[in-house]
C-alpha cells in the first residue's frame, strides 16, 4: 500500500493549473535555500525563522537504482535539504524490520527527531513507552499548512489522538477506492453461457464449470476455477466474504468475536477444494506465486490481486495477461454472498497516520517547520512528477506529460518515501487515480476501465468484511495479551487449514470445537474481555467505516 507507483512507463500524469503556478514558480519563499551567510535579506514584516537542524527516518526497501546513491543521500535528500526549511540528515531504517531497528536507535539514544512509521502497533508501541512528544501546542503555535489541514479534515486530528486525549500523530488523507479487486474471467462466462455468480454456491458452480468444461478451448484439461484461497490473492476476499476476522460488530454496534464466521470459511475452502476447482498442492505455494502466474497464463478463472496502485498493476500483470491470453476478457466479481450476509473488500484508508516525533528532539519547532514543508502539494507533486522541464512538461491542458519514461524509472518512481504526509486529492481534480491513466496505452485504456468497475461494485454502502475498522485504526493490546495471540493465532489457522483438506477423517466442525476449546482455555477470554472494555469506552471516538464511506462520497463529489 505504500510504494511508489501512481505513475509508470508510458503513463501521463496530471496536475491542476493552480498547482503548477505554485511549481513553475521553483517553490516559493517559504521553500527557497535561504540567503548565504552575509548576504543583507529583504526587510519583512514577520521575523527571520533560523535555519533547523533535525534528523528523520526514511524507509530503505532496497529499491534505489544504480548509480542513484544511497536513500540516506540521493538527488531527492539534496533537493530536500535544499527547498526546505531545515538542514536534514536521514536515518535508513529496513521497510519490514522497522520495528527492530527503531527499538534499537531508541535504546542507544540516537533516534532521528521525525520518525516516519506506517505501522500503527509500532506507533503505538513508541507512545506507550513514552518516547513520542505530544504536538497540540507546537502545531497551534508553528504551522500553517498542518494546521490548516486539521481544521480541514477533523478526522485527521481524531485520529491522531492518543489515550491521553492528546495529539502525537501525523498523516495524510488518501483517496478512498477498493484495495483489491476479484477477477474473473468474462470470456469464460459468456462461451459457457454462465452469469455472474451471486452466492458462494454459485460461485462453486462456476469455478467447476471453468474446471471441467474446457474454457480456454484446447480440447486439454489444464485450467482451474479458483486458485490462491489461502495465501494467494484470493485468501483476502474470501476472508471478507465471511467476515471471518478475530473481531467483528454486529448491526446492533456490539462486538462479536470470529471462530464462527472462520468455521464458515474453512467449509466454504473444503467445498471448493472437494470439488477439485482449484490445485490441490496449493499449500505449498506459499506466497501465491505460483497461483498469480496461472492466472495470467490463461489457466485460471477467478483470482485477486491487491490493486491499490492500478497503474503498477496495469503495467505489469494486466500488460502481462494481455500478452499471455489475447482476447482474455477480465470483469470484476461483487464478492458473492455468504452464509453471514452480503459484504465487500477492504478500502483504502483514507485518514492515515504516518509520522510522530521524538519526545527528546531538540528542536521541535524546526520539525513542524518540515511537516509544513512536506504537507504542501508542491512539494508532494515535486516528489510525485520529479523537477519540471527535466522530467515532465506541461500539454496544451496544463497536464504534465512524462518526458522519458526510462529517465522519470530511474530518478523517480523510487522517492516517494521522502514525503509520506503529502494528502494527493488536495492537488484538485488532478490527484484523483482515475486521471491517472493513458488510453492510448492498450493495458492503461483497459486498467481504468478496471479501476472504474472496481469502485463502482466495491464501493457499495454495505459492510466491508474487514470487521469493526481498518487494521491501521485498529488498538495494539497490552503486550501480555500480544503474546496469548500470537501463541492462538497460528495453531487456530493450523486447525482449519487441516479441515479443508482432512475429507471424512477431520472436518471444519471438528476444527472448530478444538479451536474453541484451544481459545477458552489460553487467553482468548481475557482479549475479549479487553475489546470488549476498549469498546465501551472509545466507540464514539474510533473512526469506523461509515466515516469512510463519507469521506468517499465527499471525494467523488469533489471530482465530478
Amino acid at each position: 500500500m505504500q510504494k511508489k507507483g501512481w505513475i509508470h512507463f508510458g503513463l501521463t500524469a496530471v496536475l491542476t493549473a493552480s498547482m503548477l503556478a505554485g511549481c513553475s514558480d521553483k517553490q516559493n519563499a517559504a521553500t527557497e535555500t535561504p540567503k548565504a551567510s552575509g548576504e543583507t535579506p529583504k526587510a519583512s514584516a514577520e521575523a527571520v525563522v533560523k535555519r533547523g537542524k533535525i534528523t528523520a527516518t526514511i524507509y530503505e526497501r532496497g529499491n534505489v537504482p544504480n548509480g542513484m546513491g544511497t536513500i540516506e543521500e540521493n538527488m531527492w535528500s539534496k533537493w530536500t535539504n535544499e527547498k526546505g526549511p531545515n538542514d536534514i540528515k536521514f536515518t535508513a531504517v529496513p521497510r519490514w524490520e522497522s520495528s527492530q531497528k527503531l527499538n534499537v536507535l531508541f535504546a542507544s539514544g540516537s533516534a532521528p527527531d521525525l520518525i516516519f512509521e506506517f505501522g500503527t502497533g509500532i506507533r503505538n508501541s513508541l507512545f506507550a513507552q513514552k518516547q513520542l512528544m505530544p504536538l497540540d501546542d507546537l502545531i497551534e503555535k508553528n504551522s500553517t499548512v498542518y494546521k490548516a489541514l486539521l481544521q480541514k479534515y477533523p478526522q485527521l486530528k481524531k485520529a491522531g489522538i492518543k489515550s491521553d486525549g492528546k495529539l502525537y500523530e501525523v498523516g495524510r488523507i488518501n483517496e478512498v477506492y477498493p484495495l483489491s479487486s476479484v477477477f474473473i474471467r468474462q470470456d469464460w462466462l459468456d462461451k459457457l453461457g454462465l452469469q455472474m455468480p451471486k452466492t458462494t454456491e454459485e460461485m462453486i458452480a462456476v469455478a467447476k464449470a471453468f474446471t471441467e468444461k474446457d474454457p480456454d478451448g484446447n480440447g486439454k484439461n489444464d485450467t482451474y476455477g479458483i486458485a490462491g484461497i489461502q495465501s494467494g490473492g484470493m485468501g483476502g476476499p474470501i476472508r471478507y466474504m465471511f467476515n471471518a476476522n478475530w473481531v467483528n460488530v454486529n448491526d446492533k454496534n456490539e462486538l462479536q468475536f470470529g471462530l464462527d464466521n472462520m468455521k464458515l470459511q474453512a467449509q466454504f475452502k473444503r467445498d471448493l477444494y472437494e470439488a477439485g476447482v482449484m490445485d490441490k498442492d496449493f499449500l505449498t505455494d506459499k506466497d501465491g506465486s505460483k497461483a498469480a502466474q496461472d492466472f495470467l497464463n490463461g489457466k485460471v478463472g477467478i483470482m485477486s490481486w491487491m490493486t491499490n496502485d492500478f497503474s503498477a498493476f496495469a503495467a505489469k500483470e494486466l500488460a502481462t495477461f494481455m500478452k499471455n491470453v489475447p482476447g482474455g476478457k477480465l470483469s470484476i466479481l461483487p464478492l458473492p454472498k455468504s452464509p453471514v450476509g452480503r459484504y465487500t473488500v477492504v478500502w483504502n484508508n483514507p485518514v492515515q497516520m504516518t509520522a510522530v516525533v521524538n519526545a527528546k528532539a531538540k528542536e521541535p519547532e524546526a520539525v513542524i517547520r518540515q511537516i509544513d514543508f512536506l504537507a504542501k502539494p508542491e512539494t508532494g507533486n515535486v516528489f510525485r512528477y520529479g523537477i519540471e522541464g527535466t522530467h515532465y512538461k506541461l500539454d496544451a491542458n496544463g497536464k504534465p506529460t512524462i518526458l522519458d519514461n526510462d529517465k522519470y524509472k530511474n530518478e523517480v518512481t523510487w522517492n516517494s518515501d521522502f514525503d509520506m504526509i503529502y494528502s494527493r486529492l488536495e492537488s484538485g481534480k488532478y490527484g484523483y487515480t482515475e486521471t491517472f491513466f493513458n488510453d492510448s496505452i492498450p493495458e492503461q485504456k483497459e486498467a481504468l476501465r478496471l479501476f472504474k468497475e472496481a469502485r463502482e461494485v466495491y464501493m457499495e454502502k454495505i459492510p466491508v468484511g474487514e470487521g469493526i475498522t481498518h487494521s491501521e485504526h485498529m488498538p495494539e493490546l497490552p503486550k501480555d495479551l500480544q503474546t496469548k495471540m500470537t501463541n492462538l493465532t497460528k495453531p487456530i489457522d493450523d486447525l482449519f487449514i487441516k479441515a479443508i483438506i482432512g475429507g471424512k477423517s477431520y472436518t471444519a466442525d471438528q476444527a472448530y470445537t478444538e479451536a474453541k476449546a484451544m481459545w477458552d482455555k489460553q487467553g482468548g477470554k481475557d482479549i475479549e474481555a479487553w475489546y470488549l472494555d476498549w469498546w465501551s469506552k472509545e466507540k464514539s471516538n474510533i473512526l469506523v467505516w461509515d466515516d469512510f464511506y463519507k469521506i468517499y462520497e465527499s471525494q467523488r463529489a469533489a471530482f465530478k
